[in-house]
Formats: C-alpha cells, sequence, structure tokens
C-alpha cells in the first residue's frame, strides 16, 4: 500500500513539476478575459479583459494583464474603454480604438504610460492589410481587409503607422497597374506623408515563363520593428520546379534600400501552394468564426483559393538574420497555381542575410490514407514554429476527416525526428458567436474537451501536456483550449467560457 502511495505521489511531482500555472482565475462581471496576445520580444502573454457588446462580435476591452514565464503579473492598463486593443512588432507600443465614441472613434496608442491619440481622419483610405497581422503563434499571416472586432494589421511601430495608397490617393491597389505610395503617419503629431514607392520588376514576377494563375499579382510587407520595412513577392516557374522569393527593402521615406532574391528549384519534384499564411486565403462565402489573434482561424467548409504568395512561405530569425524558407511539395506538376495537387511531402530551405543558401530539407510524408489524399491545397494548413531554438513543423487537415503531423527540424542542418500523427474530429456545434477561446475540435481520447489544431500539434510534440489533459476531469462544464509554440515552450489556455480560464506554461 505505501509503494502505491508512494507512486501515486511520484507521478503527481512529475506532473505538477512538468508545467507552469501562470494564472487561474474566475471570470467577473464586466471584467471577464476576451482575448490575449503573445508577445516573443518580451517572452510574455497578455490578457484581456472587459465585456461583450450587445449581439455584436465585438468586445469593450477595459483591462490588459500581462504574465511572463514565472507568473510575474504587470497591469497594463485599466479602466479603459477600448476596442481590440493590438501590440505592435515591437512589443513596446499598443493601439486601440477608443471606445468612447464608438461612431467616429479615434485611436489611442499607449507607449511608455503614455497615451497618444491618432484622429480617424489621420487614418483615413489607408490600406493597412499589406502588412498582415500576426496570430496567436507569432506567424504573419497575410490578410486581404479587417473587421472591426479583428487584431490591427501589423502596420505600426513605435514612431509611426503606415498603409498604402494609389495615384489616386485610394486604397483599393492594383500592383501590376497602379503606382505605389507609402502613407506615413506619425504617431505623436498625426502628421501624414505620401511618399512614392520604385515598384519591384514584373517582368520578374509574370509572363510566359511563369505558372498561370486565375489570382492578380500582388505583395505583402514586413516592418522590421523601428527600422524599415520588407516588400515580399514571388514567382514560379512554368513547370512548378522553380520558384524565387524576392525581399525589396524599404526605408520609412520609401527609399529602396537594398534587394535579395532567394531561389529554390526542384529536380523531380514540384512546388504547390498550402494555407501557410505566405499569401492571404481568399473566401468565395464568408466566414462564419474568426479569432481576433488569429486570421486563420475559421470555419474550414467554405472554398478558399490562394494566389502565388501562397507557394511557401518564410521565417527570419531575428538574431542571425537568417532565412528558413518553407512549403509542401507534390509528386506531379500543377497545371496552374492553386490547382488540384498531389502532395508528397514538405521542405525547408536556409539561406544566409545575404540569400547565400545554406542547406535544403526535403522530407516525404508517408500518410497514404490521411496527407496523400489531400488534393485542394488551401486544406492544407501548415506552419515553421520555433521551439526551444529548433523548429517544429507541422501540417494541419481540416477535409475528408481531420488530422495533424508534426516532427522536429533542427536549425543547424535541416535534420528531421520522426513524425508524428494525431488524429481527431471537427464538431462545429461547439463554435459560438463569440468566446475567449472559439474552437471545434474534439477527440474521443479528451471527453468534455474541445481543441484547436494547433493544441493537438502541442500534444504530439510534449507528452507533458497529453498527461495534464487527461488528468483533467470529465464531468463539469465543457472546457476549451487554445496553445501557443514558441521559444519557451508551450503556452496552454483553457476555460470554459463562462466561469474561469487557467493559462499553464510547459517548458519541458
Amino acid at each position: 500500500m505505501k509503494k502505491i502511495l508512494l507512486s501515486i505521489a511520484l507521478f503527481s511531482y512529475v506532473l505538477l513539476s512538468a508545467q507552469t500555472v501562470i494564472v487561474d482565475e474566475k471570470f467577473e462581471d464586466k471584467n471577464e478575459p476576451v482575448d490575449f496576445q503573445y508577445l516573443p520580444n518580451s517572452k510574455k502573454i497578455v490578457v484581456y479583459k472587459g465585456f461583450g457588446i450587445g449581439m455584436t462580435l465585438s468586445y469593450i476591452t477595459t483591462r490588459a494583464l500581462s504574465f511572463d514565464t514565472s507568473g510575474n503579473k504587470t497591469v497594463l492598463f485599466e479602466n479603459e474603454k477600448l476596442i481590440s486593443p493590438t501590440f505592435s512588432v515591437t512589443n513596446n507600443t499598443f493601439k486601440a480604438y477608443d471606445a468612447t465614441n464608438i461612431f467616429k472613434p479615434s485611436y489611442k496608442f499607449f507607449q511608455d504610460n503614455n497615451i497618444l491619440i491618432v484622429k480617424n481622419d489621420a487614418l483615413k483610405d489607408l490600406n493597412t492589410s499589406y502588412f498582415g497581422r500576426y496570430d496567436y503563434n507569432n506567424v504573419l499571416c497575410s490578410v486581404i481587409d479587417r473587421l472591426p472586432n479583428m487584431s490591427f494589421d501589423a502596420s505600426f511601430n513605435d514612431i509611426y503607422d503606415f498603409g498604402f495608397t494609389n495615384q489616386k490617393e485610394k486604397d483599393k491597389i492594383n500592383f501590376e497597374k497602379d503606382e505605389i505610395y507609402l502613407e506615413r503617419v506619425e504617431i505623436k503629431t498625426n502628421s501624414r506623408k505620401r511618399m512614392k514607392l520604385e515598384k519591384p520588376d514584373l517582368t520578374l514576377l509574370k509572363g510566359e515563363l511563369f505558372a498561370k494563375q486565375d489570382s492578380k499579382t500582388s505583395f505583402n510587407c514586413k516592418l522590421n520593428g523601428n527600422e524599415n520595412f520588407d516588400l515580399i513577392t514571388k514567382s514560379v516557374s512554368a513547370d512548378f520546379k522553380t520558384t524565387i522569393l524576392y525581399k525589396t527593402t524599404y526605408d520609412f521615406e520609401g527609399k529602396k534600400i537594398k534587394e535579395l532574391s532567394f531561389p529554390l528549384s526542384f529536380n523531380d519534384k514540384f512546388f504547390m501552394t498550402s494555407n501557410n499564411n505566405g499569401g492571404a486565403a481568399i473566401y468565395h462565402s464568408t466566414p462564419s468564426f474568426q479569432s481576433n489573434y488569429n486570421p486563420s482561424s475559421v470555419i474550414k467548409d467554405v472554398s478558399i483559393s490562394l494566389d502565388v504568395l501562397s507557394i511557401n512561405h518564410y521565417f527570419e530569425d531575428k538574431k542571425t538574420g537568417d532565412i528558413y524558407v518553407y512549403g509542401i511539395f507534390s509528386e506531379k506538376p500543377t497545371k496552374k497555381v492553386d490547382g488540384s495537387a498531389s502532395p508528397k511531402g514538405f521542405y525547408v530551405f536556409k539561406f544566409d542575410k545575404n540569400g547565400t543558401k545554406l542547406w535544403e530539407s526535403l522530407n516525404e510524408i508517408d500518410g497514404k490514407d490521411f496527407f496523400e489524399r489531400i488534393h485542394t491545397s488551401s486544406r492544407l494548413q501548415i506552419n515553421l514554429l520555433e521551439y526551444k531554438d529548433d523548429f517544429i513543423f507541422s501540417v494541419s487537415v481540416n477535409d475528408f476527416t481531420e488530422f495533424s503531423y508534426s516532427t522536429t527540424v533542427t536549425k543547424s542542418t535541416g535534420s528531421i525526428s520522426k513524425f508524428n500523427f494525431i488524429e481527431y474530429n471537427n464538431n462545429t456545434s461547439n463554435l459560438k458567436m463569440k468566446a475567449f477561446v472559439n474552437n471545434s475540435y474534439v477527440s474521443d481520447d479528451f471527453k468534455n474537451k474541445v481543441f484547436s489544431q494547433m493544441t493537438f500539434v502541442a500534444m504530439t510534440i510534449n507528452p507533458n501536456v497529453v498527461s495534464y489533459l487527461k488528468n483533467v476531469s470529465k464531468e463539469g462544464k465543457k472546457l476549451y483550449y487554445e496553445s501557443i509554440i514558441c521559444n519557451e515552450g508551450i503556452w496552454l489556455i483553457q476555460t470554459d467560457n463562462k466561469e474561469s480560464y487557467k493559462i499553464l506554461l510547459f517548458k519541458d
């Protein structure tokens, strides 16, 4: 009997030491958690609190708290009335609608304990969507537009807010035909400056030598803190054996600083698109639910098309400047961009900051019952996430069934570990009009629990997450889970969306 009790005690100790409880709180009236955001620079998680606005999808945010990896709490603001507070790419400034005048709101920028007001007119007719939007896992996602309840685009730093217009000073831009102007709004003064950009060479992107596509040629941008920004374009050869990622860097006066190209090529494989957030997913019916900080988290039963920007995505190492380009390859060429495909595996190409290729890693996924049965590329949701100084590559699918593959990719060599696989189901009846954590995926192994697909990925890479979830009671209210995979480990958000929430960090 003593041995049994000792075994139980040791198991409980191991289970408890495997994770840190960052916060465990009850909901309060008019002060419930409404969203969260991970800050990679400070390695903190922010919880926004407030209350819902009637029958809309929006919340009024009144308070924000940040928690570090030890659970130490900092109050960022309180007694405010804001909509969609969003941190900048520097993690030092955040932007929100001032909800005290909801019909013509100004913008509040919080910075160094100061509040800076930017009037609505200063940001009028400004297309910020080209700068994308960061999701929960800090992946920069290409977007087309935003609704008022969504987080703001990643278009601002500690000094300016940016956007684009065409030659007619309108925010609708045809990249192939229009002139492009960078619009820069200074946060402190509200002053706005307009500068014409030198466009990238379109002959490098379209023509007879390149793959056919239904969508028009376009671009993305990435704001590099308070220093400069990159304009990203991509090309794919007509035989789908070569693709080139072009990165053109501009200063904040709109002047070109440098141009780099990152060529990728195959001998006996073919490039194909995937839902990797490198290009915008174009929905042909309106998604019913979308999370503030997860632009790719939507019901997947709508028709989605992808453009050439979705041929791959890239991760840039902030310390070294190294570029990791990743995507899916096919065993047969498609007839056009986003055509019916035959996925065979994934690739990662590593380049240094000057564009020199350091290694390439091509890896087949042996999944004839699952992976290779997917022929619609938008169904393949892929990620390359930093995890303990290496990468986790994952592909998740919502199609004839739902499943995820994952593997570790070593930064130094590109070698991979054994593939992990997990199958689950999508039950959209779990979705709500709005909720702190809103997702729909379930498994018979975890009764009365609802997960995001990235939480299933988290289960495949850290067995302690599975052990914890199996020890959470199956009784009581249904629990919802979201995960953030990052260098510190795995942040797990747990809530019943009614009475309480908990955030844990799995470091081991």
